[in-house]
């Protein structure tokens, strides 16, 4: 097999499978609304179903990414897509709150595979780094945006148990589909410069450890909320979903929140394709401050507006978030060797997803307490945080470049 076919497949396995494990993660906090009628229970509480999923998306991919070193990364990603469509068809049969925790955990621990493999895979085995990393962002991405408004229509339709019928189904397929993909074969993509001593790199792998961990809380803390924002914000779109006869009137305030956030998560994938590019032509260790630095004003200013400033600011926001992505997993593979690349990558997901899932109880918190608006100047403080410890990796390696070219 030619190193541009096996190269194409990469791609392939590893988009679609990118693009259905952030759908699965992005079900649950569109379903939330609904769920708090569904069991009677108030929406900090219904947040907190979803803990244990989000915990082991980050706990889980540490081991993973040991075992993806150690074994072959498409095997990983067969399990990771059949462990996580069970998952899916278990919440779908869930009757209690308990038996829907349980099933979004299984879930979690599924999808925890995927970015330690496929990010592994993608580093190693693909020439352009930067670009490859980009497209897979932008599946990843798309993800994102599919699951807020499907999730959304399905529910209103055919109820909230259907979203997690319908997604297994294509997960079943994509993980049998993995196990056949011809991917085998490794190419390094060339590094421009001399590489920090061995001392200084681990500092600085130890920065971006804690950069991305305050990213990570910054990112699922948005995610949880920004639908629910949506609904309480920006009513105008209910009043243009009435035209749309086949949605259930009481269903258009979801479907409209649900929609919006598909739309602000859009900009995310262009995001992540402009941000692959950049990638492979710039110093990363800039493109990460700037990406960070220019998101956090946004950031903070979701919580004080209202109407359409709301969804511009959404749209500014995801673009620089996520378009940051391709940048951070850039340095990741700059900063480790390819023989432990996955178990790079499955360390600075275990840091960004696990403590990520911090963000659960900390947001239903807030939002208890001061409302939905006050969680977003909260999470401004982790981008903060971040930015000083993405300046204390440029010190450290300010005389080696980190770059993809």
């Amino acid at each position: 097999m030619s190193d541009r076919a096996r190269e194409r497949n990469i791609l392939l396995v590893t988009g679609v499978a990118h693009f259905l494990v952030h759908f699965y993660m992005l079900v649950f906090p569109s379903l939330a609304l609904v769920l708090r009628g569904e069991f009677g229970l108030p929406l900090d509480e219904v947040l907190r179903l979803s803990f244990w999923m989000y915990l082991l998306f980050g706990l889980g991919a540490l081991p993973a990414g040991v075992l993806t070193d150690l074994w072959r990364p498409r095997w990983m990603l067969a399990i990771c897509l059949l462990v996580t469509a069970g998952g899916s068809l278990a919440a779908a049969a869930s009757r209690t709150p308990e038996a829907l925790r349980l099933s979004l955990a299984v879930v979690g621990l599924g999808a925890s595979i995927y970015h330690p493999a496929g990010m592994g895979l993608i580093s190693r085995g693909v020439r352009r780094r930067g670009r490859a990393l980009g497209i897979n962002g932008v599946y990843g991405n798309l993800g994102v945006v599919v699951a807020p408004f499907a999730t959304g229509v399905l529910a209103v339709t055919l109820g909230w148990r259907s979203a997690y019928v319908v997604l297994a189904v294509p997960g079943l397929a994509a993980g049998l589909g993995a196990l056949f993909l011809k991917v085998e074969g490794d190419v390094e993509a060339p590094r421009a410069g001399a590489a920090p001593g061995r001392r200084r790199l681990v500092l600085s792998f130890v920065l971006l450890c804690l950069a991305m961990m305050m990213g990570g809380l910054a990112y699922r803390g948005q995610t949880l909320v920004l639908p629910a924002l949506f609904a309480e914000r920006i009513g105008g779109l209910v009043t243009a979903l009435d035209a749309v006869s086949w949605l259930p009137r009481t269903g258009r305030g979801l479907a409209a929140a649900t929609l919006l956030t598909s739309l602000a998560y859009l900009a995310g994938a262009w995001g992540q394709a402009v941000g692959g590019r950049l990638a492979d032509r710039h110093d990363l260790r800039l493109l990460y401050l700037l990406f960070h630095g220019l998101s956090l004003p946004f950031l903070i200013a979701l919580g004080a507006l209202s109407g359409p400033p709301l969804m511009l600011c959404a749209l500014a926001y995801a673009f620089l978030a996520f378009g940051m992505q391709p940048v951070e997993n850039s340095l990741v593979s700059a900063l480790t060797p390819p023989r432990l690349r996955s178990t790079g990558y499955g360390l600075k997901f275990i840091l960004t997803f696990g403590v990520g899932s911090a963000a659960v109880p900390l947001v239903g918190a807030w939002q208890r307490t001061g409302g939905l608006g006050s969680v977003f100047p909260r999470l401004g403080a982790a981008i903060a945080m971040l930015l000083v410890f993405a300046g204390g990796l440029w010190l450290v390696t300010r005389r080696h470049p980190l770059r993809n070219d």
